[in-house]
């Protein structure tokens, strides 16, 4: 039967495996990671952040980091957790399907975000220590199905409020449009995800055929008419 043509999986190569695979190198994690962190950036400035810088090394007291994405201090001048605060964000997508999540009584098979939490974790461990008083760290974490970590969640909460507050208006005004604020911003980035998930698909299959083997990483059940 068919394996993944780079050798990392022994099993028949679903797409659960083709949108994380490690090894196929068309369109791999650095092209996931690079379009969520984008769209992220596009979200922040649609969203009244005035100012947000791209890789920024200078906000680490140690050298060998650099952050994704940095909104400087003052820019949420609303929000209570990062008023005067600089943040910074560093983004990650994680499959629940890879192996690495599946493992132990736990697992990303009977846990709802388990996964994500895991990745925010990892994350907050690798920058504690790196950064002064004045900054604060966000993992923005999210599940290839779309599901956001809690500590994204609570700052896409955040940014909701800060835009429905520069929109102005009466209390409720300001809470419906925070609401909505919210799913555009929940709507946006799974868009995204799912156009870019697709397109390494896509990639899988091509290196496959580069490589001169067969992938077909889709559900059996896609494959069958309808009756």
């Amino acid at each position: 039967g068919e394996v993944c043509p780079w050798r990392c999986s022994d099993v028949s190569p679903a797409s659960t495996h083709a949108i994380s695979c490690p090894s196929q190198h068309i369109r791999g994690h650095n092209a996931t990671h690079n379009a969520q962190k984008r769209c992220l950036q596009r979200i922040l400035r649609q969203h009244h952040v005035s100012i947000v810088r791209n890789e920024d090394a200078s906000v680490f007291k140690v050298p060998g980091y650099r952050a994704d994405t940095v909104i400087d201090p003052g820019c949420l001048h609303f929000s209570s957790a990062y008023r005067n605060k600089g943040i910074v964000l560093d983004t990650s997508v994680r499959a629940p399907t890879a192996s690495s999540y599946l493992t132990g009584k736990t697992n990303a098979s009977n846990t709802d975000g388990y996964a994500a939490g895991v990745g925010e974790d990892a994350k907050v461990k690798h920058h504690t220590g790196t950064l002064t008083s004045s900054w604060a760290f966000v993992p923005f974490v999210q599940e290839s199905y779309g599901r956001l970590g809690k500590q994204t969640s609570l700052f896409v909460k955040e940014l909701a409020m800060l835009s429905a507050l520069c929109s102005g208006g009466r209390k409720a005004d300001v809470l419906r449009k925070a609401g909505l604020a919210k799913r555009q911003i929940h709507i946006e980035l799974s868009i995204s995800l799912a156009r870019e998930l697709a397109e390494r698909v896509m990639a899988y299959t091509r290196g496959a055929r580069m490589l001169g083997c067969v992938a077909a990483p889709v559900s059996k059940l896609l494959g069958h008419s309808a009756d």
